[in-house]
């Protein structure tokens, strides 16, 4: 069952990757008040990567595109992260980049499961 077609996916993909390119050089009250929801940080970085795994994922879901997309969205991760060492009121953190590729990880191992389920049940039904 096919929700959203690739083109979909592909601009929601965009539009959450541009947000994120804007959001290192916002201060850090003004984030606050467009986001008042107090989460654990690393929680929110690997959330947000893990949303746009899947984004990225839908919009291309060959296995050489899966692997293109860890290393992709983990480059933009780092790439951020570095971006907010020139950004006075931002800092770097070692600790957010790896949360970032923890989230697109954790969503490809719930994806291979979901995918491997998937074939197993096909299986099942198609020998019964």
């Amino acid at each position: 069952m096919k929700f959203l077609n690739k083109k979909v996916y592909k601009v929601i993909f965009f539009i959450i990757a541009t947000a994120l390119m804007l959001y290192p050089v916002m201060p850090n009250d003004y984030i606050s008040s467009l986001y008042p929801v107090n989460l654990n940080d690393k929680i929110e970085h690997g959330a947000v990567f893990f949303i746009l795994s899947l984004f990225l994922n839908r919009a291309s879901d060959t296995k050489k595109h899966r692997l293109r997309n860890i290393i992709l969205l983990s480059a933009f991760g780092i790439v951020i992260e570095l971006i907010q060492h020139f950004i006075p009121h931002r800092s770097t953190s070692i600790n957010d980049a790896l949360a970032n590729i923890v989230g697109i990880l954790v969503f490809q191992l719930a994806f291979s499961i979901y995918l491997y389920v998937r074939k197993r049940k096909f299986r099942v039904s198609k020998i019964q």
